[in-house]
């Protein structure tokens, strides 16, 4: 009996630690129903750039010029968050939005090591299940989360953009870092730097 579950624990711990060392899958592509091929799950940037995709994704990111005072603004600080994106390659509005957010994240240096990418299927699925509990519903979904700490989980969304932004992909961007409009902030600035110093001029007699 002892001999048994000895051999019973030991088969549940190899299969445990084979499942641990089973590699993940990345960029793996699957055909869907209408012979069209797609990403599904976790994904690097260079599986944007195969013939499959490469057309879409080259031509968006080449000719997308995000506001250089944006850019400039959100240098520093958009690396101190992690950022997740879900999409779809057979999705318009990821073909369009998907290229343009890189192209920002480019220009402000931001650490790949902290961007992760998701694409789903047209059921908003993942390979992995990584949508899961994310509340996705359209896509592409840029999340934005805040290293915390203290918390369990070491980070807190602090905002998302879902398909299109209200304006352009960057200043949505500022407004979820900072929780401030970009026109508003640099209105400030400008108050502040127009501000009298407080002395009087001395009029010629």
């Amino acid at each position: 009996m002892k001999v048994s579950r000895l051999l019973l624990l030991l088969f549940v711990f190899s299969v445990l630690m084979s499942c641990r060392t089973s590699p993940v899958i990345v960029n793996k592509k699957i055909i869907d129903t209408e012979s069209e091929p797609m990403l599904i799950g976790r994904v690097t940037r260079d599986a944007l750039t195969e013939p499959e995709f490469n057309d879409w994704y080259s031509r968006e990111y080449d000719s997308y010029v995000p506001d250089p005072k944006i850019i400039k603004n959100l240098k520093g600080k958009v690396r101190l968050y992690t950022i997740e994106v879900f999409f779809g390659t057979w999705c318009s509005d990821t073909q369009e939005q998907l290229p343009r957010f890189l192209k920002i994240l480019d220009e402000v240096k931001y650490p790949e090591k902290y961007l992760k990418l998701y694409a789903v299927n047209k059921n908003k699925e993942s390979f992995y299940g990584e949508q899961g509990q994310k509340a996705i519903t359209n896509i592409p979904t840029f999340i934005v989360y805040k290293t915390v700490r203290n918390e369990r989980r070491g980070h807190r969304e602090v905002g998302r953009i879902v398909e299109t932004p209200k304006g352009t992909l960057e200043s949505e961007l500022y407004r979820i870092i900072t929780g401030k409009k970009f026109n508003e902030e640099t209105k400030k600035i400008k108050k502040k730097k127009n501000r009298p110093s407080g002395k009087k001029r001395t009029e010629d007699s």
